[in-house]
């Protein structure tokens, strides 16, 4: 995983734009407050799937990225371990998403 997109996820957790776990993401997503989340690539196809189709109910869908692992992302973060991620700011979701793309 590239450690800018870890440095962004940090600073955005730290100014209280990220949210944590699958409850506060499917909460972020159906209130319209999440710009992007960010999902560990072990995390199961089950929480996969929710993610999915919480996301694809929802008039104004968002970006949803795979990348690094629960451990990998967790620890960086100084969380418990868990899979799901959701940035609420713009700025921060826009610069996320161009290192996810240039890593590609």
């Amino acid at each position: 995983m590239n450690n800018k997109i870890l440095n962004l996820m940090q600073f955005s957790r730290k100014a209280g734009k990220m949210v944590s776990g699958l409850d506060a993401c499917l909460r972020g997503i159906n209130h319209h407050i999440l710009r992007l989340v960010i999902v560990a690539e072990d995390t199961s196809a089950r929480t996969q799937n929710s993610l999915i189709r919480a996301n694809n109910s929802n008039p104004s869908p968002v970006k949803i990225i795979v990348t690094g692992t629960q451990q990998e992302i967790s620890y960086a973060l100084g969380l418990p371990v868990t899979g799901v991620f959701g940035i609420s700011d713009k700025n921060f979701a826009a610069k996320i998403l161009e290192y996810w793309k240039a890593e590609a």
